[in-house]
């Protein structure tokens, strides 16, 4: 990987200049890629764009199947596999009460009697919501922050809300098992023994690896509320990897000391529910380990849990909760897709099946999605670095319509995989 980006960034940058923007769904994008990948070799890609822009869209670096992106929610995927390596190694209890790993009594206050388990937090179960917020700052301890805003008004395990608040709990309930920081734990139990180069908000990441990394943009001067079609490009992260040169929020004026972070007050420092930089070549990768469970990775029913797809059902009223994107979710904590090409549901390239399960991603502009079928023996993946406008609805499902285009080029790649 390392040539790979070497070569990237000693390509000449006249004849870049020169190239328009990629353009998705009648929008122009900075970057997209996709990938498809068997059960062995490497994973085929396409991809178009740059990895960098200038304010007027001049491209200032190529975007390659080896530059990182912040893949937004795929994150949750590796935080589950975290929790999962735990358990294996007898560490964690996937049913018992969150609250014994914890140290602190995790309930809703209107079901006080409910314990909330790892398993109802990977599934979205627990009834936890994002009412209340689940970004954090340095010093900052998660059960400060949990309180009577953070939960539905159902009992745990009879409704699925999905809630990015899950995954800095299990991220705490992660540190605390293993007695190690979030990013660190996440190198030990996932990303080195698969040989993937990614990390958490940049930390521990390689110095060539950030330098290579993608920003993500939007024609918008706040944050996608309101867009401005023939404006300048904003860049809506990553510009500065890390951002302000930390890689955890610090407050105003305070220093970046990693060192000063105690294990298991707060898991949710490095953006365990979106901050994974990680590249599409390396997404693939992932995906074809978790499709043959690469040297033992996981126990064997361990494995398997990950693909057990669950009806999501009764459903709460979350802002990112879609019943008929999010129709199941495995015990294992994946989001896993229907499989009927079905139009106007989870199937984005209808008529076309797309089975199996995985994550999706959505955040600063970035649209992403990670699928490993183990019945077909295929994983596919997808990414686009931003747009100069909203993105259109799609016509074939829930997902827009860049997303569409993308699903079915990544499904497209199959035979040239083959």
């Amino acid at each position: 990987m390392r040539r790979a980006i070497l070569a990237a960034l000693l390509l000449p940058a006249a004849p870049l200049l020169a190239q328009p923007l990629p353009r998705l769904a009648g929008i122009d994008v900075p970057a997209w890629g996709v990938a498809a990948a068997g059960p062995t070799g490497e994973p085929v890609t396409c991809v178009e764009g740059f990895a960098e822009l200038s304010s007027e869209g001049r491209g200032l670096r190529p975007f390659t199947a080896d530059s990182p992106v912040r893949i937004a929610s795929i994150s949750k995927l590796v935080v589950a596999l975290m929790v999962w390596r735990l358990v294996d190694a007898g560490r964690l209890d996937p049913d018992a009460d969150a609250s014994a790993v914890l140290g602190f009594r995790l309930r809703n206050p209107r079901f006080p009697d409910r314990p909330v388990t790892i398993r109802q937090l990977l599934m979205h179960r627990g009834g936890l919501t994002d009412s209340a917020g689940y970004t954090m700052q340095a010093g900052t301890s998660l059960k400060s922050v949990i309180g009577p805003a953070s939960w539905g008004d159902w009992a745990p395990g009879t409704r699925f809300d999905y809630a990015n608040l899950n995954s800095v709990v299990l991220a705490t309930i992660v540190e605390r098992a293993s007695g190690e920081r979030f990013d660190m734990a996440a190198r030990r139990l996932v990303l080195e023994p698969l040989g993937i180069d990614a990390c958490f908000n940049w930390s521990g990441c390689a110095p060539a690896t950030v330098a290579a990394g993608a920003a993500l943009y939007r024609k918008s001067p706040d944050g996608g509320e309101s867009w401005a079609p023939d404006g300048p490009w904003v860049a809506q992260v990553d510009a500065a990897r890390p951002a302000g040169g930390c890689p955890v929020r610090v407050a105003a004026g305070a220093p970046c000391d990693l060192d000063a972070i105690r294990p298991g007050e707060n898991g949710g420092l490095f953006s365990p529910q979106g901050g994974l930089r990680i590249s599409l070549a390396d997404l693939a990768r992932l995906g074809q380990a978790l499709l043959v469970n690469a040297n033992g990775f996981l126990k064997p029913e361990t494995h398997a849990t990950l693909f057990k797809a669950r009806a999501t059902g009764a459903h709460g009223e979350g802002e990112e909760t879609d019943p008929r994107l999010m129709q199941a979710w495995s015990e294992g904590g994946l989001h896993c897709f229907s499989g009927t090409g079905i139009p106007g549901g989870d199937q984005p390239a209808s008529p076309r099946p797309m089975a199996g399960c995985g994550h999706l991603g959505e955040a600063y502009g970035l649209f992403s999605g990670l699928v490993v079928d183990p019945a077909a023996g295929m994983v596919h993946a997808w990414v686009m670095t931003g747009s100069s406008d909203a993105p259109p609805p799609g016509k074939a499902s829930r997902f827009n319509a860049a997303e569409e285009a993308l699903a079915q080029r990544a499904l497209a790649l199959d035979k040239r995989q083959r």
